[in-house]
């Protein structure tokens, strides 16, 4: 029998497959279990292997995970209408433009060959290939070149900081 077992998502539950005298033996012991502990012993039936386990396994631990997890920011840091701190599109849109400008500060600092490729890759998306055939060289060698730019891209913008 496959029982399904939940932990951090329902959406993605585990499938454990046990074999049928083992879910039998596990659901006579709770009807045993549960018709010792119960007042009115009309009212005990026996539960599904799959019954047991959602209700007895799947249930508490999927709910003490949820409980645990749902909340890791402050509700005081939440501005009235939601958002995490008021203005926060505003600072994000700042560091992205002061990278923006770091970068293309950096470019600027290349020789204007390595800025004509940069250029030909990420503005007018060129593959590579293509640039390869129309200067008359290997792929190889443009993935070089690019390789030699990424690298003083990376120290330029590294020695600002």
């Amino acid at each position: 029998m496959k029982i399904r077992i939940y932990y951090e998502d329902k959406t993605h539950p585990i499938f454990l497959d046990v074999p049928d005298e083992e879910c039998e033996i596990w659901v006579e012991e709770d009807y045993q279990r549960r018709l010792n502990s119960a007042e009115d012993k009309s009212s005990v039936s026996r539960r599904t292997a799959q019954e047991i386990m959602d209700e007895d396994y799947n249930k508490p631990t999927f709910n003490n995970h949820h409980k645990e997890t749902r909340r890791h920011v402050s509700l005081d840091s939440l501005d009235l209408d939601g958002s995490y701190f008021a203005g926060a599109d505003d600072i994000e849109s700042d560091i992205c433009e002061e990278k923006y400008n770091d970068l293309i500060c950096a470019i600027s600092r290349l020789k204007p060959k390595q800025q004509d490729l940069i250029k030909k890759v990420f503005w007018d998306e060129i593959k590579q290939v293509e640039i390869a055939k129309t200067e008359g060289v290997s792929e190889s060698a443009i993935a070089q070149r690019m390789g030699t730019i990424y690298a003083r891209l990376k120290k330029f913008l590294t020695d600002k900081k």
